[in-house]
């Protein structure tokens, strides 16, 4: 009587292990998935760091690609950025303009998008926006920087003309 005890609790336990071990393994996705990876392109609100304005997507992801001063890509999106300009390939400070937005948003680094409200249509299949990296707003650093101008014609539309860098809006 008692081996057959034993084996019946032996296998209650094995099964209320697996159980235990199955309830770790929900709660510890469900933590992840909350917490982790590319968040969904929903509205955003608030105006600070960690979060975006207005109601257009707000992403955060990883920077995959730099492709020149005022263009990256954030897991695999490409990002154009609101209001500012940087030379084109071959023109004068290209390179300099290029090799800033990479050492301020480092390919693998994290980054926040923060889509134009006033310009949700994009520019040939690039979301227009505000970047953060770290505590770094990338438009307004190239601004500051001199590596980049105000595009000034999309002060009118930007949701973010009257920011503090984008004084050539005022």
């Amino acid at each position: 009587m008692k081996r057959c005890d034993a084996r019946a609790a032996g296998s209650l336990y094995r099964h209320l292990a697996v159980l235990i071990l199955l309830a770790i393994t929900v709660v510890a996705a469900a933590a992840w998935s909350f917490m982790g990876g590319l968040q969904p392109a929903t509205p955003c609100t608030g105006g600070d760091i960690s979060s975006c304005k207005g109601t257009a997507r707000c992403l955060s992801g990883t920077v995959t690609h730099i492709v020149d001063g005022d263009t990256l890509d954030v897991d695999g999106q490409r990002i154009r950025l609101t209001l500012v300009n940087t030379p084109e390939t071959g023109d004068p400070g290209y390179q300099e303009a290029k090799d800033f937005t990479a050492s301020t948003c480092p390919v693998g680094s994290r980054a926040l998008v923060d889509e134009d409200d006033g310009q949700t249509g994009g520019s040939y299949g690039r979301i227009i926006a505000v970047v953060y990296c770290g505590a770094t707003i990338l438009n307004a650093a190239l601004l500051q920087s001199g590596y980049a101008v105000i595009l000034t014609q999309y002060c009118s539309v930007s949701e973010f003309a009257s920011e503090p860098w984008a004084t050539a809006c005022g």
